[in-house]
């Protein structure tokens, strides 16, 4: 065998051993991050033997423990955190081996209480799962979903669609229009504007502010835009349509389930524009306060307010408003961070101080079934 041989032999063995080693580490890996997930997904068994109550959940996109942070600081505190009747962490991982949850299965998990992979909407390997809103509706309860981007998107669809992927969007609406959610809430007109006469088939469409209250029936609500503060009737906030959603759904003798989602702390974080993924997490408050003050008024109701993920990788040590500034984002994707929740309502559960994701969605199922 020649010199040249030998060092080739070497090099290949080399390079051998360690696609051995990285395949195994891998297949280890695999094999673990499995074990983990699936069996800690099934831990989570909600008993609940308190009464039956209106559940309202509240989703912020993206909105991770520091985002919170940084935004009581820019903004001298925060409704929501100064107010909450308990506080605990979110984990958020999806049935993906790999990597962190996207907000398709993290709004699964949400919705019906059950993992499922990255992408899939309200599945799991074909099979739809049972959602709060469906359990809701065959108990005859109102309900509502509401999302200040288009309700095509995957947290909304997540409580209201079955799909193998979120980009099914035409798929998402016709599950949407044939759910019998009472009403859905959203921007996005320029995609809804042109299929108005297939959404009047089953909804009234509306879309602008005014119009809601003097719309009957099931009504699908495609605006503008759903800014921080209104610019006219086709731009209400965040807080205006919740408000509205729930002058219509309390009307209902037998109960309610609304789920609100902030959908653009996460859009921002992905661009790391820190300034504005606070101000949507300010509009979120203001949109929090108001429906828990409404809650309050009604009685028999319970607010959960969440998120599906952490974007960006946001890092906060304390910072100044002065010094807030988008250096502190550290990627431009997910994490894998736990989140935040908050319960308002007085409600007969002990709360977790750290739970998972699917254990929401089991906790919002009990209540809303509750005898």
């Amino acid at each position: 065998m020649t010199e040249r041989t030998k060092k080739i032999v070497k090099v290949c063995t080399a390079v051998l051993a360690v696609l051995i080693f990285a395949t195994a580490a891998v297949l280890s890996g695999f094999a673990i991050a499995q074990s983990i997930k699936v069996s800690d997904a099934e831990k989570y068994v909600v008993q609940y033997g308190g009464e039956k109550l209106n559940v309202i959940l509240m989703i912020g996109d993206g909105m991770g423990k520091n985002h919170v942070r940084a935004a009581e600081t820019l903004y001298g505190g925060l409704f929501f955190t100064q107010n909450a009747d308990f506080t605990g962490e979110v984990t958020t991982f999806s049935r993906n081996v790999f990597g962190p949850t996207d907000s398709a299965a993290a709004a699964t998990a949400l919705a019906t209480g059950y993992k499922t992979d990255n992408g899939h909407v309200g599945q799991y390997k074909g099979k739809d799962l049972v959602s709060t809103t469906e359990k809701a509706i065959s108990l005859g309860m109102a309900t509502g979903v509401i999302a200040t981007e288009g309700v095509d998107g995957a947290t909304p669809a997540g409580f209201s669609a079955h799909t193998s992927s979120r980009n099914n969007l035409d798929e998402i609406l016709e599950d949407q229009l044939d759910s019998g959610i009472n009403l859905f809430f959203g921007s996005n007109s320029e995609r809804y504007a042109p299929l108005k006469a297939q959404i009047e088939q089953k909804y009234s469409y509306v879309d602008g502010f005014s119009q809601i209250e003097q719309t009957q029936g099931n009504i699908f609500a495609a605006f503008d835009e759903i800014p921080l503060v209104q610019d006219g009737d086709s731009r209400p906030t965040l807080a205006m349509l919740a408000v509205a959603a729930l002058d219509i759904l309390s009307q209902d003798e037998d109960g309610f389930f609304l789920m609100i989602e902030e959908s653009h702390i996460d859009k921002f974080s992905h661009n790391n524009e820190l300034a504005d993924a606070l101000e949507h997490v300010k509009a979120y408050d203001n949109a929090i306060k108001a429906v828990v003050e409404y809650a309050e008024r009604i009685g028999n109701t319970i607010v959960i307010v969440t998120a599906d993920h952490e974007t960006g990788g946001l890092v906060y040590n304390g910072e100044s408003a002065a010094e807030l500034s988008d250096s502190m984002y550290t990627k431009g994707s997910h994490t894998s961070a736990n989140v935040p929740y908050y319960v308002f309502g007085d409600i007969d559960y002990e709360f977790a101080s750290c739970t998972d994701n699917i254990a929401i969605a089991r906790l919002c199922q009990a209540i809303i079934g509750a005898k």
